[in-house]
């Protein structure tokens, strides 16, 4: 996940939203969303920024299972070499 101006910017734009229907369809509610509504768009870039190191964490698994079959050596010798000696 990029985490960049563009990307902070809609997600603060899909939290105003959020908070826009929550306050139209919970009439009950709208003290409690109007209090809490500041302190969401404050943990917007804590938020963010954890699932980016989530999302950059679960994309690193993969290379490196590749990286450890490619660099492990083979238990025979190729075609037209010689055996290997311990």
């Amino acid at each position: 996940m990029k985490c960049d101006m563009k990307t902070m910017l809609k997600a603060a734009l899909g939290l105003g939203v959020a908070v826009a229907i929550a306050y139209a369809a919970m009439p009950d509610f709208r003290g409690w969303i109007l209090a809490s509504a500041p302190f969401l768009f404050f943990l917007l870039c804590p938020l963010m920024m954890f699932f980016m190191m989530k999302g950059m964490h679960s994309c690193d698994k993969e290379p490196q299972t590749k990286t450890k079959q490619a660099d492990a050596s083979p238990s025979k010798p190729l075609l037209g070499q010689a055996p290997l000696k311990d």
